[in-house]
């Protein structure tokens, strides 16, 4: 027979049993032996939790942690967190800083590819210039030798 109700604070929930004995609540929520020990389980004076838990003895109940909602065997799933509105625009900031920078790196590849390919065109003129004086002159020696 239930006598007690202890109450626990495991993961996102607050959970409430009733049980006999220390240990038989923590059979009941699978916790080890030193959750009475640090502080994290106790015996609750809650009415509201009592008479939940007493109308169900040795089953976990649960609600949200921080809620003020009822414990239930299934309980109403924690409410997501919502970012601050510093938050949201320190990452609006900070999306905007990393796309100008990938702009700004973007931007000076393109000129290097660019500067690359002028000195590239230059060399090849030079070739070029290069490759019609041997031409002129091998014309101008079969002129010569003809």
């Amino acid at each position: 027979m239930a006598r007690k109700v202890f109450r626990a604070h495991l993961g996102f929930y607050d959970t409430i049993v009733a049980a006999p004995s220390q240990k038989a609540a923590l059979l009941a929520w699978g916790a080890a032996p030193a959750e009475f020990a640090h502080g994290f389980a106790k015996v609750t004076k809650d009415p509201e939790a009592i008479e939940a838990a007493l109308k169900q003895p040795g089953v976990v109940l649960r609600r949200p942690y921080g809620s003020k909602g009822a414990f239930k065997f299934v309980p109403d799933a924690p409410p997501a967190p919502q970012a601050s509105p510093k938050r949201k625009q320190a990452a609006v900031a900070a999306a905007r800083k990393r796309r100008a920078e990938e702009e700004r790196a973007r931007k000076a590849e393109a000129k290097r590819r660019a500067d690359e390919a002028k000195v590239e065109l230059a060399q090849l003129a030079a070739e070029e210039k290069a490759l019609a004086a041997r031409k002129r002159a091998l014309r101008k020696r079969l002129k010569t030798a003809s």
